[in-house]
């Protein structure tokens, strides 16, 4: 049997202003905007895996469940935005300003912050890591996530599954902190059928919840 084939959303934006605007659960995979201004928009479980988003305006943005994957932000004007649950995992945020922003839970991961104003260690609610975190996972677990693969809803953003038959040790450790092994495994089992895209972690984190009745 063929597998679906997705065609992935784009947030591609040129000198374009586009305030104001909600954009939730979006797998904007390799979008590519240039000095675009989103001033005042809201991002809710929205993943930017590989996008280039340079010299781009998001001035007083709301951003939560946000994932900048090895996302090109340099130039960007984030001023006075909030930022909760997101993650910038290999991002370049070279010459950004953020000024006035609030953090919440928001993790820097493999990321230089050496040209980045207004931002290091003692931020509070921001966690810095140099690299990626190390895990061992179970025979129990590894059965698990190998029963989703089936599941391109699941898949296709790699928020468990990597390229090369290898697994996404960031978002599993992060979830093994959150869910005992067991619960992670029987929520995980839960989503084997799931019909709709899980994008980011906290989206996942969010059918977990619920299949967990938490």
């Amino acid at each position: 049997m063929m597998k679906r084939k997705y065609r992935l959303a784009k947030l591609n934006s040129f000198y374009k202003v586009s305030m104001r605007r909600k954009y939730l659960y979006k797998y904007f995979c390799k979008s590519r905007s240039f000095k675009a201004n989103f001033s005042e928009s809201q991002f809710c479980h929205v993943n930017f895996r590989g996008a280039i988003m340079t010299a781009c305006v998001f001035k007083k943005c709301n951003f939560y469940g946000v994932e900048f994957l090895g996302t090109n932000l340099r130039k960007s004007n984030f001023e006075g935005s909030h930022f909760k649950n997101t993650m910038f995992v290999g991002a370049l945020l070279d010459k950004c300003k953020l000024r006035g922003c609030t953090f919440e839970n928001v993790l820097f991961v493999n990321t230089n912050l050496d040209d980045v104003k207004s931002l290091n260690k003692e931020t509070p609610g921001v966690t810095i890591l140099s690299e990626y975190p190390k895990l061992d996972i179970s025979i129990e677990l590894k059965s698990a996530l190998d029963e989703l693969k089936s599941n391109n809803n699941i898949t296709k953003c790699r928020v468990l599954h990597l390229s090369g038959n290898r697994y996404n040790n960031l978002n599993i450790n992060m979830l093994l902190d959150k869910y005992s092994e067991k619960d992670l495994i029987g929520g995980l089992k839960s989503l084997k059928e799931i019909k709709k895209d899980i994008c980011t972690l906290s989206c996942l984190i969010k059918n977990l919840n619920s299949a967990l009745n938490m």
